[in-house]
């Protein structure tokens, strides 16, 4: 069997539960979205003294996003603590990412104030409750570059002192893009840049960037060993990437295909992997697409086996002290 297909026929079996189970549904007024039916999505979880945080994304019935934050002593069973960040004069706040340097919280997240023109924010706390807008973290990219219409959707890591941040972007939209006022192309695509920075607040985007292609967004990147792996949403489901450096990519197909079920049939957005036990357990949570407009999401979870993951990729696993 080729490579590719390989990959593609073991992660994408069904989990150890038989599938994917749905752990949060939008059903507040800050969640239900215009249409009533709900939309969460955007998953982001720690696990602190033995509680699993998440902070994800919701819209209410007013049209706008929001960042709210949940708690779980299983990961399955979540209680609401509402929303913790908006933005009154923003349409679009979302798409959360958390780390932690020494006792502060960073949260960076997607800002639109109209339309979908995303630039990347930064917030920070004491609590991971509690946030302080410091504002802009990355804007687009000068007139002809690769992002010079938008960036959004990061996902950061900060390790020995460094913060690193991966994020897509585009230049312009798809012709059938409801934006008016956005440049269109036939051909446009998103792509994944790469940037630093050393106290959180000041980022420098990567020479080479972009960095991973494949129409590629709503990017989680987690270490794993001696280098990385990034997950990225697709209407097929979530897809997967490995780099050693962070900055070279190479694709290797689908993680987990969408179950064919309602509440995934159209795909999976802005997926995330959380890793525990040492690597022992791994849980994929995702928005999970039950419509093709990507508007009435909710949080799924899979159990992906890291016996099946290890076989396919090509980056060793970490060596156990």
């Amino acid at each position: 069997m080729p490579y590719l297909a390989l990959v593609v026929s073991l992660l994408a079996q069904p989990d150890a539960e038989g599938g994917p189970v749905v752990v949060l549904r939008g059903t507040t007024e800050t969640e239900r979205a215009p249409h009533g039916e709900g939309n969460v999505y955007a998953p982001e979880i720690r696990i602190e003294n033995g509680v699993y945080r998440m902070w994800y994304g919701g819209q209410g019935r007013d049209g706008h996003d929001r960042i709210h934050y949940a708690e779980s002593r299983d990961g399955t069973k979540w209680k609401r603590r509402g929303a913790v960040l908006e933005d009154k004069e923003a349409n679009h706040v979302n798409d959360p990412s958390v780390v932690k340097k020494g006792e502060a919280y960073f949260l960076y997240y997607t800002v639109a104030g109209s339309g979908v023109t995303d630039r990347i924010d930064v917030a920070t706390s004491w609590d991971g409750i509690r946030w302080e807008r410091m504002g802009v973290a990355l804007r687009p990219g000068s007139a002809g570059e690769w992002d010079a219409l938008l960036v959004g959707r990061p996902s950061v890591l900060v390790e020995d002192g460094v913060f690193k941040m991966w994020y897509d972007g585009r230049k312009d939209l798809p012709t059938n893009a409801p934006d008016p006022d956005a440049p269109k192309s036939a051909t446009s695509r998103r792509s994944v840049g790469f940037a630093t920075s050393r106290d959180g607040w000041t980022w420098e985007k990567h020479a080479a960037n972009p960095v991973f292609g494949e129409d590629a967004g709503a990017v989680h990147v987690s270490r794993r060993g001696s280098g990385y792996l990034m997950l990225y949403e697709s209407r097929q489901g979530t897809r997967l990437a490995e780099s050693r450096s962070g900055t070279e990519w190479e694709s290797r197909g689908l993680l987990v295909r969408r179950s064919g079920d309602k509440v995934d049939r159209h795909g999976h957005v802005t997926p995330f992997l959380l890793t525990t036990d040492g690597g022992k357990q791994l849980r994929l949570f995702v928005g999970a697409a039950r419509a093709t407009s990507w508007d009435r999401n909710s949080i799924a979870r899979w159990q992906v086996d890291p016996k099946r993951l290890d076989q396919l990729l090509r980056v060793p696993p970490a060596s156990e002290d």
